[in-house]
């Protein structure tokens, strides 16, 4: 009885009309809008088919949503505190201000809000600053940062204000009744339109473009097209399993050879080009390089653990929340009798990654030269400060040790010290986020930051070839020069990384020097493509003649004579597992999404009428998830 009492007194009351501030809500309509539809409307975007389903569905959305925030206001005006409405309104200012943020990315990586939030929130309140400080940030940035959403809903509540004054001039009234039933109508209409275009809609084009609608999906999306694996997909190994094989493990003998091992962030191979780096561009002519190299990852705490780990980079949260003792490759070193010394111009605790590379206690760390307090530094002159510590212990170096590099100058916004000659002109002097796209000619201009920040790192590269060449070291070196992962600049509609499993986010190089041995000769000369996860496999095959501890690992030696035909990568979710992936094998290319141990959903390619996607899968791509999957990693 009590209930219907409650519907009867909303029915009457809603009855009663109230005066709507049509101005505020009107530029609320407005706003939405034109970002949304700043994105469909972009030139190469033809519009034709599903590209008009998606701006009616835009604006549709877009009405519908600010329709309901003004029953929302209508109905915490009535019955609410006045505190409580006014911070509703305040709110609705910090709305515009994330749809805005969501479109810039949007524009600028083809990635939304959520993006952000991953990065800067998916570890805890803890990695925040890390977060922020990884990007570059100064604390006079990130307090604005802070500050705007203080000022934001003080500065929506004032203009509230205002258009009320504007609005009651010509007032406008609704009841409750009419704004419920327009909610309803719009819903049904875009109901009925999606229900229509629904047998048209194609997966890719959906995934392209339902990012960019207002609430972010429609009421029916294309069916997954699910594949079926023929046993479940293998999980990380047991931390306990790795301790006992290790155990078995006799220091070595004889003299091991100093590893040299460079990290440098954001490297992307076509860009280390003579014209660019020609002291790369030397060294990998006069040694290992493959024709294809790749990242498993386009973003720095998943590359990072492919090449320290060398297990497929899905697997990392496990390890993370796991493993205790740190990379199962540098405990068989340490075993070995290799010492381990960092030099770290990039920030080693970036997600965490000191403790699930180097143990919760850094114990495989015998030194560790770490720069990121300095932030007073640019990355450039961080690099510096590495390759000067280096340079001071080299002499007290003795043989046997790893040296791990973790250089920064090429990360956004592209470092280099003031006085660096430099041999690409004109520069950006800093990124404009705002006006960047991919006609503008400030592209250039920012390509040639990032040209010129290469550069730098390579004449510091030259500078530690040098070094070991003057105190001989040079000739019995390993030294391997790899990139975390590349870099893109709108060729497929994205800036930086992070967002698209494509050759500009993982082709990057991987230069590889042995000491002189019989040994570089096994190399299979039919092997033309490398991954990350087959570096340190290939160091430890090399370093104790023997690949008995192969199946510690996913990658495999450059030694060994049969070699997975594939590569794989996995897109950046933030702390949590990445489940969309690509494998590929020359030009053939997958891209899925792992749902569980047993089923993967298929985005790329797609099946036809006349082609299952299973059967597609067995011509184009043989064998591809074996390797993947338990009863291969058992058997």
């Amino acid at each position: 009885m009590r209930l219907i009492n409650r519907i009867s007194s909303w029915l009457t009351s809603s009855k009663v009309k109230q005066e709507i501030n049509y101005l505020y809500f009107t530029f609320l309509l407005f706003s939405i809008s034109l970002l949304s539809l700043s994105y469909f409307l972009k030139e190469d975007h033809p519009l034709a088919g599903i590209h008009i389903f998606f701006i009616i569905c835009s604006l549709g959305q877009s009405l519908l949503e600010v329709c309901f925030f003004m029953l929302i206001a209508s109905l915490l005006k009535r019955w609410a505190p006045n505190w409580l409405f006014n911070c509703f309104i305040g709110l609705l200012f910090i709305a515009i201000l994330a749809y805005y943020v969501d479109f810039t990315l949007l524009r600028l990586m083809d990635t939304s809000l959520s993006y952000i939030f991953k990065f800067f929130f998916g570890s805890g309140f803890n990695h925040l600053a890390t977060a922020f400080l990884a990007l570059n940030m100064n604390p006079t940035m990130i307090g604005m940062i802070f500050a705007s959403f203080i000022f934001i809903p003080f500065l929506g509540i004032g203009f509230y204000g205002i258009t009320h004054l504007g609005a009651r001039k010509n007032p406008w009234s609704l009841s409750l009744f009419q704004m419920s039933c327009t909610l309803f109508a719009i819903s049904l209409s875009l109901f009925s339109l999606d229900l229509f275009a629904y047998p048209y809609l194609n997966r890719l084009a959906y995934k392209k473009y339902q990012k960019a609608l207002p609430l972010g999906a429609t009421f029916f999306s294309p069916p997954p097209v699910l594949y079926k694996l023929t046993s479940p997909i293998a999980p990380c190994r047991k931390e306990q399993m790795i301790t006992d094989r290790i155990q078995e493990i006799e220091p070595a003998k004889t003299v091991l050879p100093n590893i040299y091992f460079f990290i440098i962030e954001t490297l992307r191979r076509d860009f280390t080009g003579p014209e660019i780096a020609p002291h790369l561009a030397d060294f990998s002519a006069e040694n290992i390089s493959f024709p294809h190299t790749f990242s498993n990852a386009n973003y720095t705490n998943l590359s990072w653990f492919a090449l320290l780990h060398a297990e497929f980079p899905y697997h990392w949260t496990s390890v993370r929340d796991t493993w205790q003792e740190g990379s199962a490759p540098l405990r068989i070193l340490k075993k070995l009798g290799y010492k381990i010394k960092i030099y770290s111009s990039a920030d080693l605790s970036y997600f965490n990654m000191d403790q699930v590379l180097f143990g919760h206690q850094r114990q495989l760390i015998d030194q560790v030269e770490e720069y990121t307090d300095e932030r007073n530094l640019q990355p450039c002159d961080r690099d510096a400060l590495a390759i000067k510590a280096f340079t001071r212990d080299i002499d007290q170096a003795s043989q046997g040790t790893v040296f791990l590099f973790f250089l920064d100058s090429p990360h956004s916004e592209y470092s280099f010290p003031a006085d660096f000659p430099l041999k690409f002109k004109p520069i950006s002097k800093e990124i404009s986020y705002l006006t960047l796209n991919p006609a503008s000619p400030e592209l250039e201009r920012l390509k040639n930051r990032y040209r010129n920040s290469i550069a730098y790192v390579d004449s510091l590269m030259g500078d530690f070839f040098s070094i070991l060449k003057k105190k001989h070291l040079y000739e019995e070196a390993l030294i391997i020069i790899t990139g975390d992962h590349g870099e893109e600049f709108f060729e497929e509609g994205a800036l930086f990384h992070g967002t698209h499993l494509n050759k500009y986010q993982l082709n990057v190089p991987i230069f590889c020097k042995f000491p002189k041995t019989d040994w570089e000769h096994q190399i299979d000369p039919t092997r033309d493509m490398m991954s990350h996860i087959d570096l340190f496999p290939s160091i430890i095959h090399y370093t104790t003649r023997s690949s008995l501890f192969s199946d510690l690992f996913d990658g495999q030696s450059i030694f060994e004579k049969q070699s997975w035909p594939y590569h794989i990568a996995v897109l950046q979710n933030g702390a949590n597992p990445p489940v969309e992936f690509t494998i590929e094998r020359k030009e053939k290319k997958l891209t899925a999404r792992f749902l569980d141990a047993h089923h993967v959903e298929i985005l790329e390619p797609s099946p036809t009428e006349n082609i299952s996607i299973q059967s597609l899968i067995e011509t184009d791509f043989p064998g591809v998830f074996k390797k993947l999957q338990i009863y291969v990693r058992n058997s």
